[in-house]
């Protein structure tokens, strides 16, 4: 696993794309396309979750019920 400053790095340039809608992030030397914004917020939660179990805190992810249909 990278250390806390490396996935910060990372977690900031993702964000940065996702909120302009950029597919292609180059980190470092690397430059990376991604097939879509759901690909990048995906890896965005994935990073989230190594940041914060680096920093000694697991991120719990919260799970949603809902019913589909008319409900009855």
């Amino acid at each position: 696993m990278a250390d806390a400053a490396t996935i910060t790095t990372r977690l900031e340039a993702l964000k940065k794309a996702r909120d302009t809608g950029v597919l292609t992030v180059k980190h470092g030397e690397t430059l990376t396309t991604f097939r879509s914004l759901a690909e990048i917020e995906k890896i965005i939660t994935s990073l989230e979750e190594d940041l914060a179990a680096a920093n000694g805190t697991p991120k719990r992810r919260l799970r949603y019920a809902y019913q589909s249909g008319r409900g009855y």
